[in-house]
């Protein structure tokens, strides 16, 4: 009996480590540093498969970037892998369906990294509801408890990273690759019907949308971590097509989106005079950027019903394109701030009531034109038909939500610059 149970455990501790093992070869995520194999493993179709946790979170475990981009999908297609001109470079650590929790979590992990000069993230109210907290491939990353070797075996022995290497392997061998969401040309209709279901979506997600004041606070712990230890904190709030805009206003939650501008505002100003080691721009160590509010390049109409050319700014209503991207960060330095069209205002207390009125007047002035009559014709009859509510369980921070932040802010760089 025990020789067969010996037998048996043998046998499954070889299983194991033979499953772990032929992951680590694949590595269809990019972690393990295996080398490519020819044919077979040399084109990472994979890479973002998980919507980047597993990858992103490695590299900022490894540390070695001087400046982390961090944000959502809008941040992951809104700009280049490595977008050009920024002070010792930066690099693009978006995740797609990511939220202020684990942006926070990202935030303290690469702030272990004593190379690290600064932090630009970007929000908006997607990042604050109490809709989401994590998705599944976070408790296998380093964001989880910012081991970076726990992680590499949770990644080993995951039946989804199994997945993902079979995918990766008949991708090399059969010449396949990822879906990719965006084009330079559509079908004749394509895009306008994308423009008009995105913006059906968000407004039964606006309408079923909780802003969470205690998301707020635990990113202002991150955000006083960081400065604290000398790391400069830029955040903006990302820009959004006009109709996706409008459909924030019709739902009712633009009060909630200037309650959000107002809450973020206090935060940043509140660190804004902590001291920087090493910033990438001028400022303060601490500051918010706005790009949203209906402003000029984001009110380039919608794309006909027929047409077939990418529109010039936005794959969709939600996402832009990676030279908005790139301006943005240019204004954000200094550059300037009419670059291809985009305009910005860093946000401090003393504009912020103007600025709203701005925001409000710019809308009255997209709504008189024509593309915003097609836009009100939209939400009309959507609200006519009686559009549901998108109502998800509420996922509220707890406990061990705060002691995760907590025990990697206790590991965060001890000795950037004498501190």
């Amino acid at each position: 009996m025990k020789h067969y149970a010996r037998t048996l455990l043998i046998a499954l501790f070889a299983g194991l480590l033979g499953f772990s093992a032929f992951n680590a070869l694949i590595d269809p995520f990019d972690v393990t540093g295996a080398p490519d194999i020819p044919g077979l493993t040399a084109r990472d179709t994979r890479l973002f498969e998980d919507g980047g946790r597993v990858h992103v979170a490695e590299r900022l475990a490894r540390g070695g970037d001087a400046s982390i981009l961090l944000g959502s999908s809008r941040t992951v297609d809104g700009f280049a892998h490595d977008p050009t001109g920024w002070p010792g470079g930066i690099y693009n650590a978006g995740m797609r369906g990511t939220n202020i929790f684990e942006l926070t979590q990202a935030m303290v992990l690469a702030a272990r990294n004593p190379q690290l000069r600064c932090v630009v993230i970007g929000l908006d109210l997607d990042e604050f509801g109490t809709h989401s907290k994590a998705k599944a491939t976070y408790w296998l990353s380093a964001l989880n408890d910012g081991n970076r070797w726990l992680s590499l075996t949770r990644v080993g022995l995951s039946p989804n990273t199994f997945a993902a290497s079979l995918q990766l392997m008949a991708d090399n061998l059969g010449g396949g690759s990822p879906r990719v969401p965006w084009a330079d040309t559509y079908p004749a209709g394509a895009q306008r019907e994308r423009y008009e279901s995105g913006v059906r979506g968000i407004y039964g997600f606006y309408l079923g949308y909780n802003f969470d004041p205690d998301r707020v606070a635990l990113f202002e712990h991150a955000l006083d971590a960081l400065t604290t230890n000398g790391i400069q904190v830029i955040g903006f709030i990302h820009p959004l097509h006009a109709w996706r805009e409008e459909a924030m206003f019709r739902s009712g939650r633009s009060e909630t989106y200037f309650q959000m501008r107002q809450a973020l505002t206090q935060v940043f100003d509140r660190h804004a005079a902590a001291t920087t080691d090493n910033a990438c721009i001028e400022g303060g160590a601490a500051q918010l950027w706005d790009f949203s509010g209906f402003r000029e390049f984001a009110t380039l109409p919608a794309p006909g019903p027929e047409q077939t050319i990418a529109h010039v700014n936005f794959y969709e209503p939600s996402h832009y394109l990676p030279h908005i991207g790139q301006a943005m960060l240019d204004t954000m330095r200094g550059e300037d701030g009419q670059l291809d069209g985009v305009s910005g205002l860093r946000l401090e207390p003393d504009n912020l009531a103007t600025s709203a009125d701005a925001i409000r007047a710019r809308r009255q002035d997209w709504l008189a034109t024509a593309d915003g009559q097609t836009a009100t014709e939209l939400f009309d009859a959507l609200e006519a038909a009686g559009p549901q509510a998108e109502v998800e369980t509420p996922q509220f921070l707890n406990r061990d939500d705060r002691r995760s932040l907590e025990d990697k802010i206790s590991r965060i760089a001890p000795g950037r610059a004498g501190r």
